[in-house]
């Protein structure tokens, strides 16, 4: 799963929790907070675009919530968390042993390999 469809179904989750707390339909909803009908239910499927900002911050203003409410708790999955390979961790390991002046020299040697 990449991040943005990642993040998209955590608001959606959100975004569901906070109407159904409320007693809101989806229908109502839309009406109070003058939000189109078609687009906030792909909001809460989590389907299509990300949100747009602009809706996020009526949402939070219609709920009463800080527009950080969408996006506390959010985490990426552990797949999406960097975890250095074997030759990483060996090459990590070499470093640290080295001396600092070496290591600047080996820094400089391999910043000319970076992909630009």
């Amino acid at each position: 799963m990449n991040d943005i469809k990642q993040l998209r179904t955590h608001i959606s989750k959100r975004l569901k929790d906070l109407r159904r707390k409320r007693g809101l339909t989806i229908e109502v909803l839309t009406g109070l907070a003058d939000i189109d009908f078609s687009g906030y239910v792909y909001l809460e499927k989590g389907t299509k675009n990300a949100p747009r900002l602009e809706v996020l911050c009526k949402l939070a203003r219609f709920y009463g919530v800080p527009l950080e409410y969408f996006f506390q708790d959010y985490k990426l999955s552990e797949e999406k968390l960097a975890k250095p390979s074997f030759l990483e961790k060996q090459m990590l390991a070499i470093f640290r042993k080295m001396k600092q002046e070496n290591q600047f020299l080996c820094l400089q040697f391999f910043s000319n390999f970076r992909d630009k």
